[in-house]
């Protein structure tokens, strides 16, 4: 996965970025449901506990990961980002990553009472780092008056300081998460995400491959 940094305009530089993240998102989600228009599920509705015990909503979960990972828009997206200044990188998320937080929500979040939606709402991730004077308080802000439509949030927590951005047409397609880093915090940041790693490696491991 490519990094770049570079110290710009910053909350132009995010307008443009996260416009072209809209655009290819709404794009990706019409041709997902299009595709798979027999098979939705309102994902609002629709909790991770369902996820255990029902084979069928698991495999939507892998169909779409497979969609996103062959979608051509999302690999010309990428592509156009290792060509441009742009300081952002893109994953898309594992399957034994994916499995893990399935199961942390079913066992430290209501039993997994919870909203598909709320839970794998990361499946496509961007990250965006920054050096900038500019605080993340301020970046919430412009961004909450700037796209009302999109939740941003604080996740900020220990180690870990961000924002994040989540792009949602409806309750039948995934969501996808920007994180909003800064330079400063990278590293402290990247080790985080290690730890969040070494754990459902270990999960992984104990549970002998997951579900």
């Amino acid at each position: 996965m490519k990094e770049m940094i570079r110290d710009t305009d910053i909350f132009k530089n995010l307008d443009s970025l996260i416009e072209q993240i809209l655009e290819l998102y709404k794009h990706v989600s019409y041709k997902w449901q299009k595709t798979e228009k027999r098979n939705l599920i309102n994902l609002k509705k629709s909790h991770v506990a369902n996820l255990k015990n029902d084979d069928t909503l698991l495999n939507l979960v892998w169909k779409y990961r497979d969609f996103i990972t062959l979608a051509e828009e999302i690999v010309r997206f990428i592509f156009s980002l290792s060509e441009s200044s742009q300081i952002v990188n893109t994953r898309i998320k594992t399957k034994n990553s994916i499995e893990y937080k399935i199961e942390h929500y079913f066992l430290c979040h209501e039993n997994g009472r919870i909203p598909i939606n709320k839970c794998l709402n990361d499946l496509f991730g961007i990250r965006v780092i920054f050096s900038s004077d500019v605080s993340h308080s301020d970046i919430l802000k412009y961004i909450i008056e700037q796209h009302p439509d999109l939740k941003c949030i604080d996740s900020s927590k220990a180690d870990y300081i961000a924002t994040h951005v989540y792009f949602k047409c409806d309750n039948f397609s995934f969501p996808w998460e920007l994180q909003i880093w800064k330079t400063e915090d990278r590293e402290k940041n990247l080790n985080s995400h290690k730890k969040y790693k070494q754990e459902y490696t270990r999960w992984e491991e104990e549970s002998k491959g997951g579900f």
